[in-house]
């Protein structure tokens, strides 16, 4: 079983997630397009970093890989706002900093392993 971390460089990501997933560091949308093209099961993607222009794309890649996605922010979010991103993903998991990556990764794990 294979998660995918996509994070901005210099994310903290938690000690307990680095022997459990593929952690990519992703700086742009088109970082994302290609770490998404990779083989995995599922997905995590933290979209702080990326600019408001770039969400299209990738909530295209997102749609395009087919696996299970969620998504990430570290600020808290009003869960009414729209974005691509979010509409592409099954989840989104706000305001929790880097424990929203741990939570997210553990439910996407558990939904593997319930559908294996």
């Amino acid at each position: 079983m294979t998660v995918l971390l996509l994070v901005p460089a210099g994310f903290p990501v938690p000690p307990q997630l680095w022997e459990r997933a593929a952690i990519l560091p992703c700086g742009s949308a088109e970082d994302l397009a290609a770490a998404l093209a990779q083989p995995h099961d599922a997905a995590v993607i933290v979209t702080d970093a990326l600019p408001d222009f770039s969400l299209e794309g990738v909530a295209a890649a997102i749609r395009a890989s087919s696996k299970p996605c969620v998504e990430v922010r570290s600020e808290r979010w009003d869960g009414e706002s729209f974005s691509p991103v979010s509409a592409a993903c099954r989840g989104v998991i706000s305001g929790f900093g880097a424990s929203g990556l741990l939570a997210a990764a553990t439910l996407v794990e558990s939904e593997l392993r319930g559908a294996g």
